[in-house]
């Protein structure tokens, strides 16, 4: 596998962990989409789209994020 492919890859999968791990999260601590939107100061839309794993998050965001659902951001990382 080439290499370029390889991290596209890893990276295609971290998004995705991220963003199961985020909806596990927000879930338990039984947020909405709109509820968390408002604690960061991020758009519904675009949390909706780091939970699905379609966008990449920066990690400014992650953090807001992690501090919002009350996790070290580490946690959202985590397979």
């Amino acid at each position: 596998m080439r290499h370029d492919t390889y991290s596209t890859h890893l990276l295609r999968h971290l998004r995705l962990t991220i963003g199961r791990n985020i909806q596990k999260r927000r879930s338990e601590r039984k947020l909405t989409l709109r509820k968390l939107a408002k604690l960061t100061g991020i758009s519904e839309g675009l949390l909706d789209h780091y939970e699905l794993g379609k966008n990449e998050i920066a990690l400014d965001e992650m953090l807001k994020i992690a501090c919002a659902l009350r996790v070290p951001v580490v946690e959202l990382m985590q397979a």
